[in-house]
């Protein structure tokens, strides 16, 4: 499978249990593991810059 143009590869290395998991996961949903990482990670950076937002927000309210 050739990966689309527009997006660039990240290496990663995870505990065993975390990579059965991760297997366990996409085939359940049939989908690769590359896919689903690549899905927890956007959602996982999405919720920082929430997070960030949020917190900068607070911050600039207290001044």
């Amino acid at each position: 499978m050739v990966p689309p143009k527009n997006l660039t590869r990240v290496t990663t290395y995870v505990n065993p249990e975390i990579a059965k998991a991760l297997e366990e996961w996409a085939e359940k949903d049939e989908r690769s593991v590359s896919w689903l990482a690549g899905k927890l990670i956007e959602k996982g950076i999405q919720q920082h810059q929430q997070s960030q937002t949020k917190a900068k927000n607070e911050s600039s309210n207290e001044d």
